[in-house]
C-alpha cells in the first residue's frame, strides 16, 4: 500500500521520527493530549477587539486637536467613525460566537465572518503568548472555531468532492482503518509530508472539501492557506510518542467528518 510505503521510506531519523527536529520547543517526552475547546480562541478574539478598540480610541483622542485645528466638525465625524467601527466589530464578534456555538450560518453578512475572523488570528496567538498560553493550544482552540465556521458556511444541498489528507506520521494500524473507510465512502484519500505537498494535493484534484489529519501547528498553517477556498474541517492528532512518530486519530471524530460531508456510509464492513 502506498500509504506504507511513504511512510517507510521517510522514517530516517534512529528513532523513525521525521519532522521532530522542528519542535524546537519540544521536551523529549510524550506529549499530554490537548482537549482545547472552543472558549479559549473566542476569549482571545474578544481581547484583540478591546485592544484594538483602545488603541484606536487613543489614536483618535491625539489626532482631535490637529482636526479641530482643519474643521471643528472633524473631531465629531473622527468619533462617530470610531463608534462605528466598534459597533461593527462587536456585531460581528457576537455573531462569531453564536456561530461557532451553534454552527448556525450567520444573520448578517455571513460571507465576512470567515475573512474576519482571520483577521484576529495573528493577534490571538501574540495575546495567548502573552499570557503564558502555548500555541499548540491557541491552535487547537483556533481549529476547533474553525471547524465550526466551516460547518455553518456549508452549502446543503451541494454534493462535496471530499478529500482526505493525512500525515506520513501516523501509525500504521491507523492508516490500515482509514484506507478502510473509501470502501464505505466516497473520499479520497493521500498522505503528505508537510504543507507545500497537501497544498499541491489540492490544487491538483481541486475538491470542494478537505479533511486534514495533523498537528495543530500544520492544521493551522494549512487552514490558513485554503480555508477562504474551500470547506475545510481539521483534526489534531494525538502523539502519545511525541510529535512526528507513531501518532494516532479520533476515529469517531474522523467518520463524523466524513459524514457531515458526504453522508452515511454506502455499506458497512
Amino acid at each position: 500500500m502506498s500509504h506504507f510505503k511513504e511512510y517507510q521510506n521517510d522514517a530516517t531519523a534512529q528513532d523513525g521520527r521525521n519532522l521532530g527536529d522542528e519542535w524546537v520547543d519540544w521536551n523529549g517526552g510524550n506529549d499530554s493530549p490537548i482537549n482545547e475547546g472552543k472558549g479559549l480562541f473566542l476569549w482571545l478574539s474578544a481581547a484583540v477587539l478591546i485592544l484594538s478598540t483602545a488603541f484606536a480610541a487613543a489614536f483618535v483622542y491625539l489626532v482631535t486637536p490637529r482636526l479641530a485645528l482643519w474643521d471643528s466638525h472633524l473631531p465629531v465625524i473622527a468619533w462617530m467613525l470610531a463608534l462605528i467601527l466598534v459597533a461593527a466589530a462587536a456585531l460581528w464578534f457576537v455573531q462569531l460566537v453564536f456561530t461557532a456555538a451553534l454552527s448556525r450560518r450567520p444573520l448578517l453578512a455571513p460571507a465576512s465572518i470567515k475573512p474576519l475572523f482571520n483577521l484576529t488570528f495573528s493577534g490571538t496567538f501574540r495575546v495567548g503568548s502573552l499570557l503564558g498560553i502555548s500555541r499548540d493550544r491557541v491552535g487547537h482552540s483556533f481549529v476547533r472555531v474553525s471547524n465550526e465556521l466551516s460547518r455553518a458556511a456549508k452549502p446543503a444541498t451541494r454534493d462535496e468532492k471530499l478529500l482526505l489528507l493525512l500525515p506520513r506520521c501516523l501509525a500504521k494500524e491507523e492508516l490500515l482503518k482509514i484506507n478502510g473507510l473509501k470502501e464505505r465512502y466516497p473520499i479520497t484519500v493521500h498522505t503528505v509530508s508537510g504543507g507545500e505537498l497537501a497544498r499541491k494535493k489540492v490544487k491538483e484534484l481541486k475538491p470542494t472539501a478537505v479533511i486534514g489529519v495533523a498537528c495543530e501547528r500544520d492544521l493551522v498553517s494549512g487552514i490558513r492557506d485554503v480555508g477562504a477556498r474551500f470547506s475545510v474541517i481539521g483534526i489534531p492528532n494525538q502523539r502519545p510518542n511525541g510529535p512526528c512518530k507513531e501518532t494516532r486519530i479520533d476515529m469517531q471524530e474522523l467518520i463524523s467528518a466524513i459524514e457531515f460531508f458526504v453522508g452515511p456510509a454506502s455499506k458497512s464492513i
